[in-house]
């Protein structure tokens, strides 16, 4: 049996293929302060509608394909994790700098009613510590580990709860990233943390950016979820496989997205084309 589900701000929709090939949908009222309770609600629904138990229905399911606009309400609302930034000395203000005069978005940087912009960190929590790399990955200037120590204890001071690294160049070579989230783990163990290098290993700061301090933002919210989710799931007795809809209407791993949250943004929306050119194909249709 393989269920899909999509979570969505006032409903949690399923459909259900069993082993003969039919299709049944089912719908419950999504649990805003706790979306599990939603995934839930609609999994014994469809229970009832077969004559199982929520054990012995979520223990037949082969696997459950999960879209949700959770990250995407998260980051429209700004209603996010405090997030903290470190980066490299003498570019803690690319985030409001953005592309400097070009255009953004489709606007003009002469358009007056450009409403202003507000980065998701702002510059009190944007920390400059000592690194450098080159365009080719070489190393310029070491990491000193003494000043992402001393962000640590900032950021955590601050009340920061999740943290970008985004260094120079990191997409050529991310050790310095690496090592710099290696030490925020270990003296900020609380606190959510993503390198850029993961998140989007792409040439141009200010996208590299501000895309994995999207990620940090929605990261917690998106993390806890998904944690409660599967152990609900478990005790549920489920043995299928999880996979969650990304951005790209592709999925992925609960691990993967766990970690890399910012590709949850436009999930559910985007399994739509997806099923729009699988249908297509199975006619013909282009």
């Amino acid at each position: 049996m393989i269920v899909s589900i999509d979570v969505g701000g006032t409903f949690t929709d399923c459909l259900v293929v069993d082993a003969a090939g039919a299709v049944r949908a089912f719908k419950a009222p999504t649990t805003p302060r706790s979306p599990a309770d939603g995934v839930m609600q609609v999994l014994a629904k469809a229970a009832t509608a077969y004559r199982q138990s929520p054990g012995e229905f979520v223990g037949a399911v082969e696997l459950i394909i999960h879209g949700t606009t959770l990250a995407t309400n998260a980051l429209v609302e700004r209603r996010g994790a405090t997030v903290g930034m470190l980066t490299t000395k003498g570019f803690r203000d690319i985030l409001a700098l953005r592309r400097g005069f070009k255009n953004v978005g489709g606007r003009s940087m002469y358009d007056v009613f450009f409403p202003p912009y507000r980065p998701l960190v702002p510059r009190r929590h944007c920390l400059p510590v000592t690194e450098r790399m080159n365009q080719r990955g070489q190393v310029v200037t070491p990491l000193d580990e003494g000043d992402v120590r001393g962000a640590a204890e900032t950021l955590m001071a601050s009340g920061v709860t999740a943290v970008a690294v985004g260094f120079l160049h990191s997409y050529a070579n991310g050790s310095h990233e690496a090592r710099a989230a290696e030490i925020l783990r270990e003296a900020f163990p609380q606190a959510y943390v993503v390198t850029s290098h993961e998140i989007l290993p792409v040439w141009g700061e200010f996208e590299r950016f501000s895309t994995t301090v999207a990620s940090a933002f929605v990261g917690p919210i998106v993390s806890t979820y998904l944690n409660d989710l599967g152990s609900r799931l478990d005790a549920r007795g489920l043995k299928g496989r999880l996979l969650l809809v990304q951005a790209d209407g592709h999925v992925q791993s609960v691990g993967e997205v766990a970690r890399k949250a910012v590709y949850l943004v436009g999930s559910g929306p985007a399994a739509a084309p997806t099923a729009g050119t699988f249908i297509g194909d199975l006619g013909n249709h282009r």
